[in-house]
């Protein structure tokens, strides 16, 4: 009986764990895939992506790990000038806005609701199930030409995992940034600066 309370006490910890981290998700799959070569072929980008399609939490996982994943030595999947690592990446859904964490690999709830409609002026973008927002911290950077390239490092990294699973993607610029930033409950050290919608 001791070992069985044990276990139920043990669960409950773990489960409240998860709860106050976020969502894990699964661990990415960092090997395989298509070639480099053909994927930088195969890259390109897609707005007829279907309202009805999903996306896979591996697949969602895989991809946020290219964008912005941990390698080695603390360093990430991408470059940035002078290892400012400025990067923050919020993903949005029909139901939510979820905050990534690459070093425990979850995702935590900023805010619920479908808010994809304010996040896009193009409709297709409105109805995708997943868009990903590329926002810096300007504390880490204050240099626009070095956010920018950390964002579009990070923005080519998912347009090459697209190509390599089968996904369709586009990034976007044309956005109400502060009605979106206000939805994603970002701070004065935050900028928004593309949205990458993504789909099937």
């Amino acid at each position: 009986m001791k070992k069985i309370a044990k276990f139920i006490a043990l669960t409950a910890m773990i489960a409240t764990s998860c709860a106050l981290n976020g969502e894990v998700l699964p661990t990415p799959q960092t090997t395989g895939g298509m070639p480099l070569m053909q994927a930088m072929q195969e890259r390109k980008s897609q707005r007829d992506i279907d309202p009805a399609s999903t996306v896979t939490k591996q697949d969602l996982s895989n991809m946020l790990w290219a964008a912005w994943g941990i390698t080695h030595d603390g360093k990430r999947t991408i470059a940035t000038a002078m290892n400012r690592q400025e990067l923050e990446l919020y993903v949005i859904t029909a139901t939510e806005i979820s905050r990534y964490s690459a070093e425990d690999n979850t995702l935590t709830v900023v805010n619920t609701g479908d808010f994809r409609a304010i996040q896009a002026r193009q409709d297709w973008a409105k109805t995708a199930p997943i868009n990903i927002a590329l926002v810096v911290n300007t504390d880490k950077q204050q240099r626009d030409e070095f956010q920018n390239y950390t964002a579009g490092a990070a923005s080519h990294a998912i347009y090459l995992y697209c190509a390599s699973a089968g996904l369709k993607t586009t990034v976007r610029a044309m956005l109400d940034n502060k009605e979106v930033e206000q939805a994603m409950k970002l701070g004065e050290n935050q900028r928004l600066l593309y949205i990458q919608t993504v789909g099937r």
